[in-house]
């Protein structure tokens, strides 16, 4: 009965835009497309751009599955924009979305919130240990992360405002995908990545086998269960809607857990890890698919 629905639904993909998670964006959204299309759904496809916004106003979409990854996709753009037009859109609200793409003001908030533990942030007048990890305060899939060695490349990172640095913490990187199902949220599994790149970056992330995962992440199950329980927490006080997946990393040195940044558009390409904890836990593709599309009626 849901299917039937759903399928009454004109359905648009949005993919592409112009940030510099384009060409992953259109990876994720082209996948979309074939699945819903191959299962009869109503269902057509955007590559957006500056000049085509108008586009979707034409198309007159009942719901717009946002696949558009960093700016305007992840950080409330698109969102404002179905909302002002009166258009159903997936994934978090425009207020949430903000939120959550501005890595410095997430952690404030969670530390706040809910006391969530995440690397200090430097600042140049304390004692620093280097190396420290320069990242962009906004933005994703692991572009744009910088390993700084001396004072004179600090000073430099330290003007940009749009620059987060942060202590390096050395030790095992884990993801966690929570997702809205029948009204409850349900963690998917943990997930440890390992890699051969000094950080998981951007080539690790989408390029087949520059990485392994292990699921369930190879952790004692105290953490593993901690894990589960404080991702479902953080999506909830984040208000965050549909999907989401939230990074961490366990200090090899003293075993606390890091958070480290949340993705509400996660990748969902072939070899994303979002659609690998579905099926861990016996989800298809598709379900996964509906399950963000249901929880944006």
């Amino acid at each position: 009965m849901i299917d039937k629905k759903l399928k009454l639904n004109k359905i648009l993909v949005v993919a592409g835009g112009w940030s510099d998670e384009r060409e992953v964006s259109l990876m994720s959204g082209k996948n979309i497309f074939s699945c819903l299309k191959k299962n009869n759904f109503n269902v057509k496809f955007l590559d957006l751009n500056t000049k085509n916004l108008d586009q979707i106003l034409v198309l007159k979409p009942d719901i717009i599955f946002n696949s558009l990854h960093g700016t305007f996709g992840e950080d409330g753009g698109l969102n404002s924009f179905a909302h002002k037009n009166n258009i159903i859109i997936t994934h978090s609200d425009g207020i949430s979305s903000a939120l959550c793409f501005n890595k410095r003001l997430l952690k404030n908030y969670l530390k706040k919130k809910l006391n969530v533990l995440s690397p200090k942030e430097i600042i140049y007048n304390k004692p620093i240990k280097f190396p420290v990890i320069s990242k962009p305060n906004w933005g994703g899939s692991s572009k744009g992360i910088k390993f700084i060695n001396n004072n004179n490349d600090l000073k430099i990172m330290l003007n940009n405002n749009e620059t987060l640095i942060e202590e390096f913490i050395n030790g095992k990187e884990l993801t966690v995908t929570v997702i809205e199902n029948k009204n409850n949220l349900k963690a998917l599994g943990v997930t440890e990545i390992e890699f051969n790149n000094k950080h998981y970056d951007y080539i690790a992330k989408y390029t087949k086998n520059k990485s392994t995962h292990f699921l369930p992440a190879r952790i004692s199950k105290n953490k593993y269960n901690f894990l589960i329980t404080i991702s479902k927490k953080i999506f909830q006080v984040c208000h965050c809607k549909g999907i989401a997946r939230l990074d961490y990393i366990i200090s090899d040195r003293t075993g606390e857990i890091f958070f480290l940044e949340m993705n509400t558009h996660p990748g969902l390409t072939k070899i994303s890890l979002a659609p690998e904890q579905a099926n861990f836990c016996n989800f298809s593709y598709l379900y996964l698919l509906k399950q963000i599309i249901i929880s944006s009626l």
